[in-house]
């Protein structure tokens, strides 16, 4: 993972969401979309609201975590560990969730047109 990567992961753990959306906004704008977030424990975090648009989280561990509101459009979630999170109101059109385990999610108001993976 590049060192950048890391420092995403670091202002996650510490709740900095204002400074990783800032991070990523800074990121699109030099034409880098994605955010490789692939098998990170990230587990019981408050990522409320975070813009995760087209990152990549297959096989992530997120369970427990607080997703309210997080957009994650477009992203890559195959095998994910979603057990127990907040998707409410999250943005998950066109996200790829198969083989993610969702045991308890709450996905109230989620949205989900064209994502993969959902029943």
């Amino acid at each position: 993972m590049a060192m950048t990567h890391k420092k995403a992961v670091e202002m996650l753990k510490q709740g900095d969401i204002s400074g990783f959306n800032k991070w990523v906004k800074e990121r699109r704008k030099k034409g880098k979309s994605n955010v490789d977030l692939d098998d990170q424990n990230l587990s019981e975090l408050k990522l409320s609201e975070a813009d995760l648009r087209k990152a990549h989280l297959n096989g992530a561990n997120l369970r427990k975590s607080d997703l309210k509101g997080a957009n994650l459009n477009g992203a890559k979630l195959r095998q994910a560990d979603l057990r127990g999170c907040d998707l409410r109101e999250s943005d998950l059109a066109e996200a790829d969730l198969r083989r993610a385990k969702l045991k308890g999610a709450r996905l109230k108001k989620a949205k989900t047109k064209d994502a993969k993976g959902l029943s």
